[in-house]
């Protein structure tokens, strides 16, 4: 537990004059957070600065519910709901999934969405399958049924007013969250795979208390995987496509689009049906751009664009541009697809544990930042993948925006879900607690204890060549 407190320790001290979280200290989560220790340091103290950060964004809205938000300073774009965007719900979920003890908080978290229901659909996100895989790890499937009509009514609504003419999905790129994109609006693997994942999801809810709906959604899911694999894999990879002749976009908020768009542009966009393990076999080819320095692979990380393109980086005055720049919100959900190809495709998958663990590495490198000559911790917006720098946060303040420290402790991607359920192993697989570590010689050893996982706790440990789980 020392380890865990000498973070703390050094974290606050960092951002000395802030108020101190209620969450974000060692009372909180000593007993809470999983113990994890490496040998690689910069993974290790990441880890806990992820921890950190996103215990600083769990607070109490105006009704005494609790909330988890994206950004630490008030935006305007989220005044309705008191700083909570539902973006990255996913992945707030994801990382909540394995912290013990925050039962009572999800759920309000949850239920706030329920409440918000037009403000959870601002954004195309993967809200139910958040939530039961949630309930996966938790051991909370009865609670995921008791919720599953309000999942229902937010799934039907999401697939509605995306239905597009061709039987797939249709969007605007800055309503995943993804402005400015090279490929732009359209047909998009984002939304399709998220209603795929959706309705995936509600079917195994659905089917857990034997409920006879869930034949409907299995044949949906199943059928939707089949469009999707078939009308945007081309040749080597997911593209995004055009609309139909005439057909016409459903607008709901500001779009911001590009206006040159290239349909024919691979993008990091690409990588997310692996995410929710729609890719099969004749998809897997597509992973072998993730390490190609020529197209995604970057020193800091994964571009959101093919760095070959004309277009890849192009300025273009917006501080939040999908166009190349390293997100760490996509960087996300394609090192969690990478997680889920491996576990299922490890023999045949162009990408193995050792590519994983480098891009991990890569991921966890990129998480810092130097102020005043001192190099420390830092989550932030986007940022260039050639350099490193935090470009957000650059481009404010270089024009003197105001809001250049919005990006501080940016709560829009995941960590701990990669350590725990990738490098570690730790997940479930058809209702039971599995372990598969994605190991690589980089990184000669590790532990995790304290790991709570649907009622029972286990201890991990790997070290000279040898993993072990231990059921305390």
């Amino acid at each position: 537990m020392e380890i865990l407190k000498e973070y703390l320790e050094k974290f606050i001290k960092y951002d000395s004059g802030e108020e101190i979280s209620k969450f974000a200290n060692y009372s909180f989560l000593k007993d809470r957070l999983p113990i994890f220790e490496c040998s690689d340091k910069t993974l290790e103290e990441i880890y806990y600065f992820r921890a950190y950060t996103l215990m600083k964004h769990i607070r109490k809205d105006r009704n005494g519910k609790y909330i988890v938000t994206e950004f630490s300073v008030p935006v305007s774009w989220a005044e309705d709901t008191e700083g909570a965007i539902s973006c990255a719900v996913g992945h707030h979920l994801a990382e909540l999934g394995w912290i013990s003890g925050m039962e009572n908080i999800v759920k309000e978290y949850i239920e706030f969405w329920f409440e918000h229901k037009e403000n959870l659909l601002l954004y195309n996100n993967w809200f139910a399958y958040a939530v039961y895989r949630y309930a996966l790890l938790r051991g909370e499937m009865d609670y995921a049924y008791s919720v599953v009509d309000k999942l229902i009514k937010c799934f039907e609504e999401l697939e509605k007013r995306h239905r597009a003419q061709c039987g797939l999905y249709k969007s605007v790129d800055n309503y995943d969250g993804m402005e400015y994109s090279i490929s732009a609006s359209g047909i998009r693997c984002t939304i399709n795979s998220y209603v795929y994942a959706n309705a995936y999801a509600i079917y195994k809810i659905l089917a857990y208390k034997s409920d006879a709906r869930a034949e409907k959604y299995c044949r949906f899911s199943k059928k939707l995987k089949t469009r999707i694999n078939c009308k945007l894999f081309k040749n080597d990879f997911y593209y995004n496509a055009e609309l139909s002749r005439g057909e016409t976009l459903n607008l709901f908020n500001r779009e911001f689009s590009n206006p040159n768009a290239d349909k024919s542009v691979k993008e990091e966009a690409g990588f997310i049906p692996f995410y929710f393990k729609i890719a099969g076999k004749k998809q897997l080819s597509a992973l072998r751009f993730l390490t190609d320095e020529t197209v995604f692979s970057l020193p800091f990380g994964i571009a959101t664009a093919d760095c070959r393109h004309e277009q890849f980086m192009r300025e273009n005055g917006h501080m939040c541009l999908w166009n190349g720049p390293v997100w760490p919100f996509a960087t996300s959900q394609t090192l969690r697809g990478v997680i889920e190809t491996i576990r299922k495709y490890e023999s045949v998958s162009p990408v193995g544990a050792k590519d994983f663990c480098k891009m991990l590495q890569t991921y966890a490198n990129s998480q810092y930042i130097v102020i005043d000559g001192v190099k420390r911790p830092w989550i932030d917006e986007n940022l260039d993948g050639r350099t490193g720098e935090w470009l957000a946060r650059k481009i404010m303040k270089e024009t003197g925006n105001p809001g250049a420290e919005r990006g501080k402790d940016y709560n829009h991607s995941t960590f701990l879900d990669l350590v725990i359920g990738g490098l570690c192993g730790a997940g479930t697989e058809r209702g039971k607690v599995k372990f598969k570590p994605l190991i690589s010689e980089d990184i000669t050893s590790f532990s995790l204890k304290n790991l709570r996982i649907a009622g029972k706790t286990y201890e991990l440990t790997y070290s000279s060549g040898k993993f072990c789980v231990t059921e305390k």
